[in-house]
This record gives C-alpha cells, structure tokens and sequence, in this order.
C-alpha cells in the first residue's frame, strides 16, 4: 500500500505541476493579447486625431471617459471623448494634420492599465505628453481618461531616426552570449534625444532584444537602465516589417555581439536603408560591429554603399586573439570593410573616432557613440 501511495503523490504532483505550466503559459499569452489591444487602441487614437477620424478617436475612448487638459491660458479644461472628438473636423476627414504621434510605453495591472504617448505639432511649435488611464471592459480595452502635458518644441521635433538592433542572443554554433551593446545604445540614444529627436528601435523579428556592456558604475548607463522608457522600447522593438522608410531622416546600426548575425544579410533592413539614403537624402550610420549592417547595402548603380569610402570599425590590431568568444567565431570587422571596397582607418584604443564621409558616419567603438550621433544630426540639419 505505502508503494501504491508514493506512486499516488508523485502523479498527483506531477499533474499539479503540468497544470501549473499550462496556467504560466495561459497568463503569459493574455498578458501579450492585453499588450497587443490596448497597443490597438492608443494608435486609432494617433491615427485618429493626425488625420481627423472622429470615428477612430470615438472607438478608442469609453462612452464616459472624461479628459483633463490644459485650456486657453493654462485654464483647466475638462471634456468627454466625444466632445474631445468633434475638435477633429469631419470636413477634412483622412487628411494629415501635423500631428506626429508614438506610443512611448504600456504598463498593465491586470484589468487596467497605463499608456503613454508622444505628439509633435512642428508648425506650433509644441511637443506634447500624453497619459492614458485604460480599463478592459466588456473584453475591450477603452480610454477612461486622458491628461497632457505641453512644451515649446523646436521644429525639428518631428524628425525621427531608427536604431538597428539584433534579436541574436548566440554566436553562431557556439553557447557563448551575444547581445546589443548598451553603452552605444544609451549614448546615441541620448544625443538625439537631448537635441529633440524622436527615436525608434527596429530589429529583424521586433520585440525583446540581449545586451552586453550593461555597466552601472557609468552614470548615463546606470540613467538609462532604470528608464521605464527607454527599456520599454528595448523590449518593445519594431518588427523591420512594421517600418516605413519616409518616416526617418537619419538610421544608425549600433554593434555588439549580435550586430554581426542576422543583420548584414537581411533585405528589408537593407531596403529600409537604401531608400533613406538614396530616395530621401537621409544619413546612414554604423558604430563599431554595427558597420556589418551597411558592408552588403548596394545602390540603385550595382556599387556598395561603402565602396571608396572612408570608415572606421573596431580593428583587428585592438582585438583579443585569445578571448573565448574570438576562439569560438573570429571576425574581422576591418576585413569586412577591406572586402567590400571601402577604406578603412581608426583611431586611439579607447578614444572616441568617428569617419564622416558625405552621408555616411561610423564610430570606431562605443566611445564614439556621441560623436556619431552629433555627426548624423549636422547632416541632417545642414
């Protein structure tokens, strides 16, 4: 009998811990549906009120949802969604307003959560925050309040550029770690934010992206870690298929690890790419092993991008032959540029070196990320 009880308990236990399973995987798939529909609903508001669809903005907002913003004179000035709505004239439904709206970040507490958003009116001058309460009602997740905070803004407000990470988490046929370095992500990221700029991630499957270099006795690093912000965007990266190419003036391929696989030979980053440079005059950009992404950009001529150009990339004279992570998958970022035509020189080990030739700037390693981005920011506003 005392065998047939422990053969009892350990299907009982084994069953328990199934059922546990099944429930983690259960919660964890409502909270993405959650993410993905209130994600829904704040962008048929953006979309709704920068092109004046009362409909959008009406579906968006619950019937008795009560807005909370700042009025003529800074007076408070309360209305309702539908009051809210009819601001956005129907006479020139489906026309572009000059509003540029973003989704900044989604929190979620089981039946309520918090959205916020960024607008720019560059012909007004303003950038405004806004906050979204939201509420899952009747399965649906509605705006029950909204509030706004507003400043000056220059018009370059409205201007965008996109950072290229990678999802790699490996070096190919190796266990060894992979990730998006951290330092040149937090330093670009900065610059153009402290010049106004709008900045958005982009990676070949979207979503949560590795990092390395995460290191917190740096001042800035250690700001940007503990940003709710900044790493929701890390977590949330836009899919390559979710981008569109006149959006940005400027893109910027940051390195790491993981910058070497599944970047240099993805077509829609190249094409994202190419039509920023070619078709829009825009700025490309490469930091350290970020410079595998533009090795293989061809132009509308047959000819690489980097052909008889001047670059710099990390150089096999500062590299360590005998790390693991050499040993296990070595890379030669000067090879690649040597190999594809283009002219390569550096710098100091451990200073800032960045090589500007025309539209195209690349940083030798993570110490040239503000000297990267302070360069694509004079070619875009020149």
């Amino acid at each position: 009998m005392q065998g047939k009880s422990m053969i009892q308990f350990f299907v009982r236990t084994i069953l328990a811990c199934c059922f546990l399973s099944i429930a983690a995987v259960a919660t964890a798939a409502t909270a993405d549906q959650d993410e993905n529909a209130i994600r829904e609903t704040v962008r048929l508001y953006l979309h709704g009120t920068s092109f004046n669809v009362q409909s959008e903005i009406n579906q968006a907002f619950h019937a008795t949802a009560r807005l909370y913003l700042d009025g003529k004179n800074d007076a408070e000035w309360e209305l309702s969604g539908p009051e809210y709505a009819k601001l956005f004239t129907e006479e020139k439904k489906g026309q572009f307003n000059g509003r540029h709206g973003r989704l900044i970040k989604v929190e979620v507490s089981g039946k309520v959560a918090t959205a916020k958003a960024e607008i720019h009116i560059p012909q007004q001058g303003v950038r405004y925050v806004d906050v979204f309460l939201l509420k899952k009602i009747a399965g649906n997740w509605k705006i029950i309040s909204k509030s706004a905070d507003r400043e000056p803004a220059a018009p370059r407000h409205a201007r965008k550029v996109l950072l290229v990470v990678s999802n790699v988490h490996e070096y190919p046929g190796t266990k060894i770690n992979a990730g998006n370095n951290f330092p040149e992500l937090a330093y670009t990221y900065e610059v153009f934010r402290k010049a106004g700029y709008a900045v958005d991630f982009v990676s070949p499957e979207g979503g949560a992206v590795p990092l390395e270099m995460v290191v917190t006795s740096d001042p800035l690093l250690k700001q940007h870690l503990y940003d709710s912000d900044f790493m929701w965007a890390l977590a949330h990266t836009r899919p390559v298929a979710e981008v569109r190419a006149d959006e940005y003036a400027g893109m910027a391929f940051v390195g790491g690890g993981a910058a070497i696989v599944g970047i240099p030979d993805n077509k829609p980053l190249q094409d994202i790419a190419l039509r920023i440079y070619e078709q829009q005059g825009g700025v490309i950009a490469a930091i350290c092993h970020g410079t595998e992404g533009i090795k293989n950009l061809k132009l509308s001529d047959g000819t690489f991008l980097i052909q008889g150009k001047v670059l710099t990339s990390f150089p096999d004279a500062y590299l360590n032959k005998e790390s693991p992570v050499y040993k296990a998958y070595p890379f030669s970022a000067e090879g690649s540029i040597k190999g594809h035509g283009g002219i390569f020189r550096h710098g100091a080990n451990g200073k800032s070196h960045v090589e500007v030739d025309g539209r195209l700037v690349t940083g030798m390693s993570w110490e040239s990320s503000v000297g990267v981005a302070e360069s694509m920011i004079r070619l875009i506003e020149q």
